[in-house]
């Protein structure tokens, strides 16, 4: 079995009628048999972006059934990142209102406790993901579906997404795709997929769309692994 994903988007789309005979042998898998296989696939975002990727057709009919995978990947961990934040808040919050409490002396202990809430609480923010997240999330996946669709195999492991590990024997996932086997944008040109200059991507957004784009190749990768051994039984 072959590049399943080349196969989807090579069959799938318009074709003309043939009306010569078969070759003999082994019938070639028909659309049919392709479609089905595609249908043994579990619903969810990784076989969403499959379509999306290599049956655009399909996928613009169930532009919704996309939409509903992305946020229900993002949203989950969003909420995590909030309540992280949360908390810290409200650490800190007791912390200022410890001091001098009931009209007491500030005492030494109060003020280290404010500043390891408050140090804590800076350190918090500064990884949490935006509280605009979910507002961008529509540009954010358009970007990272449109770098999934437009990239060339990574030149460092040529699509294996491993190199040799720097020391003794065996593998390692290759430093310069994350793993992904595929070239990655600079985040220049990922800054402006998102309509956001240089500075505010690599302060805000790039955490998230880095973490989207490793997530979103992950379930891909999956749900084709998952057509080919469909269509492996239907050959």
């Amino acid at each position: 079995m072959g590049n399943v994903r080349e196969l989807l988007s090579s069959r799938m789309g318009p074709t003309t009628v043939k009306f010569d005979t078969g070759r003999g042998g082994t019938p070639d898998l028909t659309t049919q048999d392709i479609a089905a296989a595609l249908g043994m696939v579990p619903a969810g975002l990784g076989r969403e972006l499959l379509e999306a990727l290599w049956w655009p057709e399909s996928a613009s009919r169930r532009i919704d059934h996309l939409r509903k995978a992305v946020i229900a990947l993002v949203a989950p961990e969003y909420n995590r990142h909030q309540e992280v934040l949360s908390l810290a808040r409200t650490e800190y919050g007791i912390a200022k209102a410890s001091m001098g409490w009931a009209g007491n002396v500030v005492t030494d202990l109060q003020r280290r406790e404010l500043a390891r809430a408050e140090a804590k609480l800076e350190a918090t923010r500064a990884l949490c993901w935006p509280i605009s997240t979910m507002e961008q999330l529509g540009g954010l996946a358009l970007a990272v579906i449109n770098e999934m669709a437009g990239a060339g195999t990574c030149k460092r492991c040529d699509g294996r997404r491993t190199q040799p590990a720097p020391e003794g024997t065996g593998a390692v996932q290759c430093e310069a795709c994350g793993g992904s086997g595929q070239e990655q944008l600079s985040g220049r040109k990922r800054a402006a997929a998102i309509g956001a200059d240089w500075s505010a991507y690599s302060r805000f957004w790039q955490p998230v769309y880095e973490w989207m784009l490793v997530q979103m190749h992950a379930a891909e990768a999956d749900a084709a692994r998952q057509l080919k051994q469909a269509l492996s039984r239907a050959a």
